[in-house]
């Protein structure tokens, strides 16, 4: 991609979020212990936060606040529903947290659900419709962010109620949106659609930890950190409050710093007056942009000449919606860093390769010419001295300041980033274990790390400010511009692997015929400056044909191609899906986030298969 103009990126704030999924009918013999086991463990972790933000991992890695101490961000999200969800939001707001409120519909539908208690169950907290209402304003006033699912709540054309969708579509909101959730439930699996146990479900699947408050019975919190907790529990080897802190002692700091590997002696030399130990979140937050130079625009320019193409990149223009413009200003950042170390990698290894024909020509001349002149060949010689010299240099720079690992890492925030934008527009995010699955290895930690940083300081996204029509369109939009992209990207590569594949070939052909005709020539007694020119070719035509054969080995043209092919074929299928949703259906824009998120794993995937095809090709002089 260009290169851009950018900053120091900015660092994320330190926010934890929680949220809550809960029994809206409550037993009022069962009210004072639930209030109190909310109380607890907002107070802990509110502790927790407010624990490490005065340590040296932490407040090295967040933005301070404008007093210039780091001050944690709670949220608790709530939906407000009678019952679990209004306990959890006045505990938060005793604590100070900020309360957001995502609502199932627009608030004047919403509130047509608060009739008060259940006349037939007379063992629950008794409320009457106004206090009802009234306690659901009050908490609303108090929210600092709000947003609905959906502004309609029509039937299905089948004469079916959306209700339960609705809320089923808000409780995995809340989900997707939170560090922890806390989940007061009676442990039965009879809620139904958008049910507590429906929302505990999703949330395990997804590996949300959940702190379970019993919703029936006197009994002390339970931790579920995944889907086997709820299918086949361990014995309690820890208390949920020790994994509470665990919990947040590996989610909140920066990754520890990493161990640098160089195996051969230009990367230990690179490592000379160098910390052993890195730290590539402090290194991305700390360092400057590079400065463009001609010579990192070789791998480009190459690639250009021997497809006869370049790939038309996303067009991206800042948006307006102030989430949308949150993620875009750190993509911009990640993006532009990612394509100046690209640039200088690539760019490095067709220098280094082209600078390795050039010495064995230089090596051949000089060893013809040695019969011929003498000092033409000692000029040779200290020529190939410096070809040499300059790729070791090549590879000490490539080595010292890491462009290969950094391109591979920005490259992934990027794109998670830009992903991000889009998903957050409609609603959605996408998955930290998928983010923490590509970011699979200790140098990649802080990818992910970082991500989900940026995540929790985010602004709550606004959906329903986005109609349904142009969020199609705007998600159509981005599959057309990545198939564009992935239709150029596999023509270039195509093209390029045949016309290296042919110098290659041409330049083997011409090499068997410099030794058939030198053959001849010594058969014959033929003139030796003839047959010592045949030599000459015989030796520097290997190098060039291999040359061809390294860069298109090197760039890996033919597993680009496959690799478009496929998000190609992907691509389309989502596109088709998209254009066939029936905009005027309740609750379409779910349907919508729900396909985004299916094109951004999809996406995420071929980032990933690059990333691992790329990772091992470190630069070697």
């Amino acid at each position: 991609m260009a290169e851009k103009q950018d900053s120091r990126p900015a660092r994320p704030v330190l926010a934890l979020r929680i949220g809550i999924t809960g029994a809206r009918k409550l037993r009022a013999d069962q009210l004072n212990r639930i209030k109190h086991q909310l109380s607890h463990v907002l107070a802990l972790a509110k502790e927790q936060m407010e624990h490490l933000a005065v340590k040296k991992a932490v407040t090295e890695s967040y933005a301070p606040s404008k007093e210039g101490k780091l001050a944690p961000e709670l949220h608790m999200f709530s939906p407000l529903a009678r019952g679990a969800d209004r306990l959890a939001a006045q505990a938060a707001l005793d604590l100070h947290y900020d309360l957001s409120v995502p609502m199932p519909f627009a608030q004047a539908e919403y509130e047509k659900d608060f009739t008060g208690s259940d006349k037939d169950h007379p063992e629950e907290v008794p409320l009457a419709a106004h206090q009802d209402l009234e306690e659901f304003r009050h908490l609303l006033a108090q929210s600092s962010a709000q947003m609905t699912i959906d502004s309609r709540r029509n039937a299905e054309p089948s004469g079916e109620d959306v209700s339960a969708y609705a809320y089923e579509a808000v409780g995995r909101f809340v989900v997707r949106h939170c560090d922890l959730l806390i989940a007061v439930w009676d442990g039965s699996h009879g809620n139904g659609r958008g049910g507590t146990a429906d929302i505990v479900h999703y949330a395990a699947v997804s590996g949300v930890p959940i702190w379970w408050i019993h919703a029936e019975r006197e009994a002390d919190p339970i931790w579920l950190s995944d889907i086997q907790d709820l299918r086949d529990p361990l014995p309690v080897s820890e208390s949920p409050e020790q994994k509470l802190h665990t919990h947040l002692a590996r989610l909140i700091p920066a990754p520890p710093r990493v161990r640098r590997h160089h195996n051969n002696w230009i990367g230990r030399l690179a490592s000379v007056h160098r910390e052993k130990n890195v730290s590539p979140a402090s290194v991305y937050f700390s360092e400057e942009p590079k400065p463009s130079n001609p010579i990192w625009k070789t791998y480009s320019k190459l690639m250009a000449w021997a497809s006869g193409c370049k790939p038309r990149y996303p067009q991206v223009h800042e948006p307006v919606e102030p989430i949308a413009r949150y993620w875009f200003r750190h993509y911009q950042t990640a993006d532009s860093r990612a394509s100046q170390y690209a640039a200088r990698y690539r760019s490095s290894y067709v220098w280094v390769i082209s600078l390795t024909t050039l010495s064995v020509i230089i090596g051949a001349l000089a060893l013809s010419l040695l019969r011929v002149k003498e000092e033409w060949s000692r000029v040779l010689a200290v020529c190939e001295l410096a070809t040499l010299i300059f790729i070791v240099l090549v590879v000490w720079a490539s080595l010292r300041y890491e462009w290969h690992e950094r391109s591979i890492e920005y490259r992934l925030l990027a794109e998670l980033f830009r992903k991000q934008e889009t998903l957050a527009s409609l609603g959605w995010s996408l998955s930290i274990g998928h983010v923490q699955h590509l970011a699979d290895t200790q140098r990649l930690s802080w990818v992910s790390w970082l991500f989900a940083a940026m995540q929790r300081s985010a602004p709550l996204p606004q959906a329903s400010k986005m109609d349904n029509e142009t969020a199609r369109a705007m998600l159509q939009h981005l599959i057309d511009e990545q198939i564009t992209y992935h239709r150029d990207r596999e023509k270039m590569s195509l093209n390029a692997a045949e016309r290296f594949e042919g110098l290659g070939g041409l330049a083997f052909g011409i090499v068997l015929l410099c030794v058939i005709l030198k053959v001849g020539s010594e058969a014959i007694n033929g003139l030796p400056y003839m047959v010592l020119a045949l030599a000459v070719m015989a030796i520097i035509l290997p190098g060039i044909s291999a040359a061809c054969l390294a860069i298109r080995s090197y760039a890996e043209l033919q597993l680009l191609a496959e690799q478009s092919r496929y998000m190609i074929s992907e691509l389309e299928h989502s596109r088709i899906r998209v254009a066939r949703l029936n905009i005027s259906r309740p609750l379409v824009s779910q349907d919508l986030g729900a396909e985004a998120a299916i094109v951004g794993t999809t996406m995420l995937q071929d980032l990933e298969g690059w990333g691992r095809l790329f990772r091992g090709k470190l630069m070697e002089a």
